[in-house]
């Protein structure tokens, strides 16, 4: 069998449906990416002259053999194994062309020497009719040469598409446990918070009991809350912060208004003292409008007497109040 009937045999081989593969290969292999490439590998060592003349990249596919192989024995998931399989059946054709192509340029200094010696020795129309075939032997030659030089040109681009194909790979994996690992902080901090998921955003609210009497100053119970809050938005820059103050309905309305906006001011005083700009956090106040329960009870009103801190997306925007 020559050069060419080895490269095609083993090209034909790789490029196998995987049906056909599952019928020929031992069923000690639990990976047909890796039997396909453990096929090639075997056929090509069984050609002496492939390690001979291209002894290099032999022992590089003779090293990529084994670190698949390693892999599937490591159990490594499939779609590393398939990665290495893949790149170790590239390295044995790379082995394989590479001696080829060597065998060629050995058939191309033979040819040339043979020809010279023709030119030397003899000039009769026999001779002639020995050079034109030569010639000829010596320009297929060269064609051989040429065709598995532009093969492994090909496989040098496929081998480095590859890699460049995992390097992306690993890159977007990375990112994906990045992300994973950001939302999964997130999730945590929002629930220190005590934060629940309403219309608006995240909403979280601070009870009447974290404030005086009748009055807007935070009592020091508050300051957990505000500290969590704060090192949030720290955090978190792009996210801004819309605090809105709620009464009951006893005492005069404007009474109300007023003290349910200086209750938000002091919610946003507090943030600012722990490092949130005083330009992300807006604040407004509702007096007994938006009750969230009833003020015919004491518990009614009790709930009624609230600071909703409002957390925006990431884009810093936190939707309207709907009237």
């Amino acid at each position: 069998m020559n050069w060419l009937q080895i490269r095609r045999a083993l090209l034909a081989f790789c490029f196998l449906p995987g049906c056909m593969l599952a019928g020929c290969t031992p069923a000690v292999y639990e990976n047909m990416s890796l039997a396909a490439a453990d096929k090639a590998f075997t056929s090509a060592q069984a050609d002496p002259e492939v390690a001979g003349k291209a002894p290099l990249e032999w022992k590089l596919a003779e090293a990529a053999q084994a670190r698949a192989a390693k892999a599937l024995r490591d159990g490594a998931d499939k779609a590393e194994i398939d990665h290495l399989a893949y790149l170790a059946q590239q390295q044995t054709l790379l082995a394989v062309e590479i001696a080829a192509l060597r065998r060629a340029e050995q058939d191309v200094e033979a040819a040339k020497a043979e020809h010279e010696l023709l030119l030397r020795n003899v000039r009769s129309a026999e001779v002639e009719r020995a050079l034109a075939l030569a010639r000829e032997q010596a320009a297929e030659a060269e064609k051989a040469r040429q065709q598995v030089a532009a093969q492994k040109k090909e496989a040098d681009l496929v081998r480095q598409l590859a890699g460049e194909k995992a390097a992306e790979a690993e890159k977007a994996q990375q990112e994906v446990a990045a992300a994973g690992e950001k939302i999964r902080r997130l999730e945590e901090q929002l629930a220190a918070l005590q934060g629940r998921l309403a219309e608006r955003g995240l909403v979280i609210t601070l009870g009447d009991m974290l404030f005086e009497t009748g009055a807007s100053a935070l009592k020091a119970d508050a300051q957990p809350t505000v500290e969590r809050l704060a090192a949030f938005l720290n955090e978190y820059p792009a996210r801004r912060v819309q605090i809105d103050g709620f009464t009951d309905n006893v005492g005069a309305e404007e009474y109300n208004v007023t003290l349910s906006i200086e209750r938000a001011e002091a919610v946003r005083t507090a943030l600012s003292n722990k490092g949130v700009a005083l330009e992300r956090v807006l604040i407004q106040g509702y007096g007994e409008a938006f009750p969230v329960a009833t003020n015919d009870t004491e518990e009614g009103r009790r709930r009624n007497r609230r600071v909703e801190v409002i957390i925006s997306d990431d884009q810093g925007v936190v939707p309207e109040r709907n009237p």
